[in-house]
């Protein structure tokens, strides 16, 4: 690693960016349409809050993936493949529907390592959501950027039957939360992207869709204190999937397996 380039991205460490939202209920119901559950009606569930704060940046700003571009609040980092590796939330008090919050986001640490699929940067970002004078949501959020590798290989052809137990996800599905979310990364909408520049047999599944899924489904009617989970291999568009958790709202560990055994994202929940 280029020694000018760790330090240059290691100067971003403490940088700050703060957004405000009005916590519109309208976005919780649209949260609710791409999951296909009922709607909330005063607070929102944990993780939820990745539909707000999303206010996006001018189009001169994004890079050629479709996220805003390196260098402005994030570092330089020099490699092209951008992943939300892992998060951590605590629920300090459930955000209320329609009441303003303000979240305050720090880059607290950049840190370069070498793994089985080449060097890797990885950059941590904490985020305080306040409301009404006092910390309602704080969460470390894990991104780690990496080489385009070998091409990866699907699971399962388009069309193929999808396993007993496990469900796939629609590119329409993909796209709805895209939407939501303003998020712009063309890992998830753009299929020639996806194979020809980052080496993917198709669309990537958001990570922060799947946790959604399995938090939501890890806590059930129960409140959520802290639901921390990491992302340890990529679900496309075609890979069957399914989600494995202990009862509803009894906390403990839970993950998502794909159809071939391998565990694509392992969680923890406790309840409050």
């Amino acid at each position: 690693m280029d020694e000018a380039i760790r330090k240059e991205c290691m100067a971003y460490v403490g940088r700050q960016r703060e957004a405000t939202d009005s916590m519109a209920p309208e976005t919780a119901a649209k949260q609710a349409h791409a999951l296909g559950v009922a709607a909330p009606e005063a607070e929102l569930p944990a993780t939820w809050h990745w539909a707000y704060f999303n206010h996006g940046f001018p189009i001169s700003n994004q890079g050629e993936d479709g996220h805003e571009r390196l260098g402005l609040f994030l570092p330089p980092a020099p490699f092209h493949r951008r992943m939300w590796a892992a998060g951590d939330v605590t629920v300090h008090r459930p955000l209320r529907i329609g009441v303003p919050a303000t979240r305050r986001s720090t880059i607290t640490d950049v840190a370069f390592k070498s793994g089985r699929t080449g060097d890797l940067c990885f950059v941590t970002v904490d985020h305080a959501i306040e409301q009404d004078g006092g910390l309602g949501v704080a969460e470390r959020q894990t991104i780690v950027y990496r080489d385009c590798g070998l091409p990866e290989k699907a699971l399962r052809a388009p069309g193929d039957p999808v396993p007993d137990g496990y469900v796939v996800h629609p590119d329409m599905e993909l796209f709805f939360y895209s939407a939501l979310t303003h998020n712009g990364h063309r890992i998830h909408w753009d299929r020639n992207f996806c194979r020809e520049v980052e080496g993917y047999p198709g669309l990537i599944v958001h990570g922060p869709l799947m946790a959604t899924k399995l938090c939501d489904a890890m806590a059930g009617t129960a409140s959520v204190r802290r639901f921390a989970f990491r992302a340890l291999a990529p679900v496309f568009d075609t890979t069957p999937i399914r989600l494995v958790h202990p009862a509803a709202g009894t906390g403990g560990e839970g993950r998502i397996e794909r159809s071939d055994g391998v565990i694509s994202m392992q969680a923890t929940l406790e309840t409050a």
